[in-house]
Formats: structure tokens, sequence, C-alpha cells
């Protein structure tokens, strides 16, 4: 992703300006997202865990399966 005003590519550590919504990323696989984008949801679905259903869930476990198989 590139920041126009920080002109410069935003990185995993950099907090993202856009984050495509979540309707939008679920069409998409885990391994289709950017790490900022991986980040993100990690975080939002790890705060709203004890609120999420079971396909939510299994969502989540993906989310952390690919952080882990890219190393981040």
């Amino acid at each position: 992703m590139f920041d126009k005003e920080l002109d410069h590519e935003l990185t995993a550590h950099e907090y993202p300006r856009e984050i495509p919504d979540f309707q939008f990323m679920s069409t998409k696989k885990p391994e289709e997202w950017t790490e900022i984008e991986l980040l993100q949801l990690h975080r939002t679905m790890s705060d709203l865990s004890p609120y999420l259903h079971e396909q939510d869930t299994a969502l989540h476990n993906q989310i952390t399966r690919e952080m882990e198989r890219r190393g981040i």
C-alpha cells in the first residue's frame, strides 16, 4: 500500500490510512490480503473474540494461520 502523504510504501508496522471494509475483504481469501490488512483484521477480530460466531472464529483462525505462514 502506498501512502501519498508520507510518500513511501507503508509497512506492516505503520497504522494503515485506508483499510477496505470487512465486507469487501471477506470476498477475498486471507492469502490475497496485504500484511497491513491481515494485521488490522486480526487486531479487530481479537478484540471482538468473545462475541464471534463459529464462522467468524474459523475466519480468525485462517487469518492467524496466514500470518504464521508469512512470518508476521
